[in-house]
C-alpha cells in the first residue's frame, strides 16, 4: 500500500500487449490534502491493469503501485533508488505479512524494559499503524447514504455519499458517474485480488467481509469517487484535479528501463 505463475503463459501475454494496439484507458490526476503523506497522484487504468504514481514534494515521481489483474501480479516500483519488486499478490500478502509479524515482534522484545504505561503507549501505536492482525470484524456494520448535495469536481458533476461504520460518520464520497474508469477492471478478477490485500488490512468496513459487503464499493463501482473526505480523524481529502479517458501504451504498465529488479525479501530487509 513484487512470480511465479506459467512463465511462458505470461511472457505470452506480455508479448501481445506490446505488439497490440493500445486501448483507450483513463488518465486520473488527483491531490491529497489535510495530511502530512499529502501530494500528487496520479491514476491509469486500463484494460484491468492500474498504476497508481506518487510524487514527491519536488513534483518528481516517488513510487508506484502496479496491479495486474490478468497475471494476478503486483509491482512496486521505487524512483529513489530506481529499482522495482515484482510478485503474486499470494507472494506480496504473505511476505509483507510476515514482516509485519517480525516487526512486531522486534518492537516488543525492545520494550520488555520500558516502563507499564509507556509500553502499552507504544503498542497500541503499532498495532494502528501496523493493522489489527487476526482481530475478529464481524461485528462491523457499515451504512450508505445518499445525500442530496451536488457539486463539480475536477469539471465533473458529482453527488455527495456519506458513509458511516458502527452509526458513527467514517467518510464522505462524492461520485462522478460520468467517469467510467472502473468498467476498465474485471469485477471478478478485482474482487479476487481484493480479498487477498484485505489480509493486510486492519479492522476496517472491508476485513474479513468482502468488497460485496462494503456499501461504498457498490456505488463507486457506478463512478469514479472524485472527491473523498475522512471522517475518522486525519481529516484527509483525496481530490480529482483532471480525469481524460485517452490512448494508453502498455508500457506504462512496465516499470521504467533501467531500474534493477529487487526480491521480496530484500524490499522488507528480512
Amino acid at each position: 500500500m513484487f512470480a511465479k505463475r506459467i512463465v511462458m503463459g505470461i511472457a505470452f501475454m506480455s508479448l501481445l500487449a506490446w505488439s497490440s494496439p493500445a486501448s483507450a484507458g483513463w488518465v486520473i490526476d488527483q491531490v491529497v490534502k489535510g495530511a502530512k503523506e499529502g501530494g500528487k497522484q496520479q491514476v491509469v487504468l486500463q484494460s484491468n491493469r492500474m498504476k497508481t504514481l506518487m510524487f514527491g514534494e519536488d513534483g518528481k515521481p516517488a513510487t508506484a503501485f502496479i496491479m495486474d489483474l490478468n497475471a494476478e501480479a503486483i509491482t512496486q516500483v521505487n524512483y529513489e533508488d530506481r529499482s522495482y519488486v515484482t510478485a503474486t499478490v499470494q507472494e506480496y500478502v504473505q511476505t509483507m505479512t510476515s514482516a509485519m509479524s517480525g516487526a512486531m515482534k522486534q518492537m516488543q522484545e525492545a520494550m520488555k524494559n520500558v516502563p507499564a504505561e509507556q509500553r502499552k503507549m507504544m503498542e497500541e501505536m503499532m498495532r494502528s499503524q501496523m493493522g489489527q492482525m487476526g482481530q475478529d470484524c464481524r461485528d462491523v456494520r457499515m451504512e450508505l447514504r445518499k445525500t442530496g448535495q451536488q457539486a463539480t469536481v475536477g469539471g465533473y458533476p458529482a453527488i455527495r455519499y456519506d458513509v458511516f461504520v458502527n452509526g458513527k460518520p467514517n467518510s464522505e464520497i462524492w461520485i462522478a458517474k460520468s467517469i467510467t474508469a472502473w468498467r476498465e477492471m474485471d469485477a471478478k478478477k478485482l474482487g479476487r485480488f481484493a480479498a487477498e490485500m484485505e489480509k493486510l488490512a486492519g479492522c476496517g468496513p472491508a476485513k474479513g467481509q468482502g468488497m460485496g459487503a462494503d456499501p461504498s464499493w457498490k456505488v463507486v463501482n457506478e463512478g469514479y469517487p472524485v472527491r473523498t473526505v475522512d471522517k475518522t480523524g486525519s481529516g484527509a481529502t483525496v481530490e480529482v484535479v483532471k480525469a481524460e479517458s485517452r490512448t494508453i501504451p502498455a508500457g506504462e504498465f512496465q516499470p521504467p528501463a533501467g531500474f534493477a529488479r529487487k526480491t521480496l525479501r530484500e524490499m522488507t530487509g528480512q
